[in-house]
């Protein structure tokens, strides 16, 4: 019975997408004017993400709930994303940490080895 009901909802929702169009009466309605596509202002292209000079990485990290209720109240006042508040941190702190004790030097990582390994199983 499911079925049937089911079967004559189908046909009734699909009789109105399928019939022939309806003449409608002209009413009194001001007409709307058409306008060329050169004279309607175009709307502002929508922003997308901003071009990194330096390729970047996501992390994950535990911090107090405190400090980050405070980031997000000074990020929403200030209109600025919170990763920026935190890259500027972290550039800063290494910023600092270089000028006290030299550069740092990031040992490149070796990749690729594992094939050695299997080949050689």
């Amino acid at each position: 019975m499911a079925k049937k009901n089911l079967d004559s909802s189908i046909k009734n929702l699909m009789s109105g997408l399928t019939s022939s169009p309806i003449e409608t009466q002209s009413s009194n309605l001001p007409s709307v004017e058409e306008t060329s596509p050169s004279e309607v202002e175009s709307s502002p292209k929508k922003r997308g993400p901003k071009p990194r000079k330096e390729k970047t990485e996501q992390i994950s990290t535990v911090v107090l709930k405190s400090d980050m209720d405070k980031l997000r109240a000074v990020c929403q006042i200030e209109g600025c994303a919170i990763k920026d508040i935190i890259g500027a941190g972290i550039s800063g702190f290494l910023r600092r940490y270089e000028k006290k004790y030299g550069e740092i030097k990031v040992n490149k990582q070796l990749h690729g080895r594992i094939n050695d390994i299997i080949d050689n199983f």
